[in-house]
């Protein structure tokens, strides 16, 4: 009895570990596609960080969808315009269901950019005016399918 006891808890452990390193590995891929700058407001420095969200979504978009994140949460948003290749997007909170790809923590806003794909596009160029400051630039590359890094959680092979 002991021992159908010690196999059935780490069955238990195991199973519930899998989900945990799953999610570890998307957030972990999800860094290979992101961009950071430094702002700096009166006394307060803050991290703004944008992910290309494409290539490690489980069900494929119409649409090329970001994620901007702005730690810390402090820090006070007036005015917040992106550009992607000259195409106007204003950010809006980002959906639940894309924070499983961020690496999350209580300091940190959340908003979601997206505009619909062009096929030729293979460069993005975000261009992010915040706050009345001095406007930037980060850059994306868009590549094949084929070249995208997933885990072993999606049992798809792409080539």
């Amino acid at each position: 009895m002991r021992f159908y006891i010690l196999v059935f808890i780490i069955f238990t452990f195991t199973s519930c570990s899998v989900d945990s390193v799953v999610n570890t590995n998307l957030k972990t891929q999800t860094l290979m596609f992101s961009q950071k700058y430094k702002i700096t407001q009166e006394n307060l420095n803050a991290i703004l960080t944008m992910y290309y969200l494409n290539p490690i979504l489980d069900n494929v978009s119409k649409d090329d969808i970001f994620a901007v994140t702005i730690t810390p949460n402090i820090f006070e948003i007036n005015d917040f315009v992106v550009f992607i290749n000259g195409y106007k997007i204003n950010p809006k909170r980002l959906d639940e269901r894309y924070l499983k790809y961020l690496i999350q923590n209580n300091y940190t806003d959340y908003f979601s950019v997206s505009k619909p794909s062009i096929e030729d596009e293979v460069k993005f160029i975000a261009r992010i005016c915040l706050n009345h400051q001095p406007c930037f630039e980060l850059t994306f590359q868009k590549y094949p399918k084929s070249l995208y890094y997933r885990s072993v959680d999606v049992d798809i092979q792409y080539n």
